[in-house]
């Protein structure tokens, strides 16, 4: 039966492409960013931290520490990458330190109700009718004075959600629906993230009327995903933590070419073909800018010899260019010190509404059509200022017999 999480789900919402990769083809990916490592030993140790609670032992912080470098020398390999290169390992190394070590103070001495279970797998129809599941992982699950069922998650992440990202989160209302109905005399289930390098716990619950519209919204998103044939790749700035990106059609060929060593790199067929056409659209953009400004210079030229000739038409060998002259009134705009006397004028007149709440080009037109007094035209036409405009239209001479 088809069965999705919310790690997958959001996978085909940031790339269908990747989702195709990972969750299709199923091909496994070597390597893990520093970010995901770091974020999967603070979990093992507060996994830890309240397994050994469990058994009555509490821990340290210093032994908690412990644990946590251990599980990072014993778990780190050469493929663990880290996109922003001005950190180091040990810079993400000292975060996860400081983030255990905030929680531990936050919260010690973990008297904060009974823990249920750690690392809970929940598995629970979104829709039986047609056999969908959804399954995952939650961090946490505590009982609180017999009644209340706390779900806790822990993040690494840097970016720390507003109320209102928490409020439409997906993570812990499927988990809530994984829990629902499985402990008696529970009234009321509370959802708790703890962001841990922020060192804040935010709350969040979930009404049936909103769990209802987020299995609705799963069903759709399922249909959108099994309906999609194409899984396009999608580009986004969590592009450059993408494990796909050797892969990836929109990614690939940066990165052979940042692999290969200078000497090779401009050597490269891609690399040639692109700084050739950039070089080639730049020389374009010198010479259509030397172009414009000598059409500019030879049709100034033009409109002097026409003024200097008398002439309204200029013939070449081929081509004739006749010399438009418009006189054009202009009305204040909004801003121009006069623009506020000639709307009062307009107003009390009685014609505002016939220019569009003073629109200047629809004021030419009304007054073109001839369909105001001679009188009050006179007087509008004052506020105008005139502008002379010659244009150059250029056609083709007939050929001669």
């Amino acid at each position: 039966m088809p069965t999705y999480s919310h790690s997958q789900l959001s996978t085909y919402e940031t790339c269908p492409y990747q989702y195709k990769l990972a969750y299709i083809q199923k091909i496994k990916i070597e390597t893990e960013g520093i970010e995901a490592f770091m974020g999967s030993r603070v979990h093992d140790a507060l996994e830890k931290l309240y397994r050994d609670l469990k058994m009555t032992k509490l821990n340290t912080l210093e032994e908690l520490l412990a644990f946590y470098y251990q599980a990072w020398e014993k778990n780190w390999t050469d493929a663990i990458q880290i996109v922003r290169k001005e950190y180091n390992p040990e810079d993400y190394q000292r975060l996860g330190e400081k983030c255990i070590s905030e929680y531990y103070k936050r919260y010690y001495p973990f008297d904060q109700g009974k823990t249920l279970g750690l690392e809970e797998t929940i598995y629970f129809p979104i829709e039986e009718e047609r056999g969908y599941w959804i399954r995952g992982v939650i961090d946490r699950l505590t009982l609180l004075n017999g009644s209340v069922l706390e779900i806790h998650d822990y993040k690494t992440s840097g970016k720390l959600p507003t109320q209102a990202d928490i409020e439409s989160d997906r993570q812990l209302a499927f988990y809530q629906m994984g829990v629902e109905g499985k402990w008696k005399d529970i009234q009321e289930i509370r959802l708790i993230w703890h962001y841990l390098v922020f060192d804040v716990e935010i709350q969040s619950q979930r009404t049936s009327g909103e769990l209802q519209r987020l299995r609705q919204e799963t069903l759709e998103l399922i249909k959108r995903i099994e309906s999609d044939r194409e899984f396009s790749p999608k580009e986004s700035p969590l592009c450059d933590w993408c494990d796909y990106q050797s892969l990836c059609p929109k990614r690939r060929h940066r990165v052979v070419v940042e692999s290969l060593p200078p000497n090779e790199y401009f050597q490269e067929e891609g690399v040639n073909l692109v700084n050739r056409y950039v070089e080639l659209k730049e020389k374009k953009t010198i010479l259509l800018g030397e172009i414009d400004a000598e059409i500019a210079r030879v049709e100034e030229a033009i409109l002097a010899y026409a003024e200097r000739e008398e002439l309204e038409a200029i013939y070449g060998s081929d081509h004739v260019a006749k010399i438009k002259n418009e006189i054009k009134e202009k009305y204040p705009l909004k801003g121009d010190p006069n623009r506020k006397a000639l709307d009062e004028f307009i107003k009390n007149a009685g014609k505002w509404m016939e220019v569009s709440d003073l629109n200047p080009w629809m004021l030419v037109r009304v007054l073109e059509r001839g369909g105001w007094p001679p009188s009050l035209a006179k007087k509008v036409k004052e506020f105008a200022t005139v502008e002379k405009n010659r244009t150059i239209i250029l056609s083709k001479l007939k050929e001669r017999d």
